[in-house]
């Protein structure tokens, strides 16, 4: 397959943007970046199509807006759809798996996972721009990827599944996965405490040098505004300050680092990370 997952620590990839959004629901679809990339053609790209997905015998579209939009960081159209209070902060996780039981027990054992990653592309994101002194920001990375996300307080809205059919471009093969999407939601004070715990517990790691850590400590109440991104220019904003560190980081030599860091991670949390991969790098051919 021509379209390859690139294995690293961080969890970028899972903020990948996704297509130009379609849908016939009136809410408003926020449009994608200016800049285009070259794509390539029909007969040079892996052909994707779904299957199956929850609730086709009801009517319900392979991919309902709602769901194009959260995988945007906007979760409005869920809220209203759910009749969820527009104060809670409502979160996705997803998962492939051969099952459909396979995706959806990963999706929600890599939840912590994902929203670990997600904090830990915000702080080398931002503090790693602040950072000259490689070593500084080898051990924010270091620190940043070891921390675990505790949550709690959490409530399961919801589930959605996706039973995926790839035919790849160069040899014709199919195989078949299923994506399962859990969604989330938390009262505004619990995502704020899981941002402070986060937080504290990276600036009490011992590699971390005082700078670094006033930085991380600076962050804390725009982390707690930033729970629920309401447009795709924000999290490519985001993903390129976070590539650039990396790029940085991979100058220096972080395989290393990125293998350390690897290791230290148990069994199931490396499944749902592998899992959750593909399932981003399925989703952003559908939506």
């Amino acid at each position: 397959m021509k379209k390859t997952i690139k294995n690293v620590m961080v969890a970028g990839t899972l903020m990948a943007l996704v297509l130009s959004l379609s849908g016939c629901a009136t809410t408003k679809v926020i449009s994608d970046p200016v800049n285009k990339v070259e794509v390539g053609s029909d007969d040079e790209v892996d052909k994707v199509v779904v299957v199956d997905w929850t609730d086709r015998t009801l009517g319900e579209i392979a991919a309902p807006t709602w769901l194009k939009n959260m995988r945007r960081g906007n979760s409005d159209t869920f809220k209203e759809q759910w009749g969820l209070d527009s104060n809670r902060v409502v979160k996705i996780s997803m998962a492939t798996g051969k099952t459909e039981a396979t995706a959806q027990a990963l999706s929600r054992a890599g939840f912590a996972y994902t929203q670990a990653a997600e904090l830990n592309q915000k702080v080398i994101g931002r503090v790693g721009q602040g950072l000259n002194d490689v070593g500084q920001l080898e051990a924010l990375f270091v620190a940043a990827s070891e921390t675990k996300a505790d949550m709690t307080g959490l409530r399961e809205e919801a589930g959605f599944f996706q039973k995926v059919r790839t035919t790849n471009a160069e040899t014709g093969a199919k195989t078949e996965q299923y994506i399962y999407y859990t969604i989330y939601s938390m009262s505004k004070e619990t995502w704020d405490a899981l941002c402070k715990k986060y937080l504290m517990d990276m600036m009490g790691g011992a590699n971390l040098e005082t700078e670094t850590q006033k930085k991380i400590g600076a962050l804390f109440s725009e982390m707690k505004a930033d729970a629920d991104k309401k447009d795709a220019q924000k999290q490519a904003e985001e993903k390129r300050a976070y590539d650039a560190q990396m790029a940085r980081l991979e100058t220096e030599k972080t395989k290393a680092i990125e293998q350390t860091a690897t290791a230290k991670l148990n069994a199931q949390e490396a499944q749902a990370k592998q899992a959750a991969a593909e399932a981003d790098l399925l989703a952003s051919y559908l939506m």
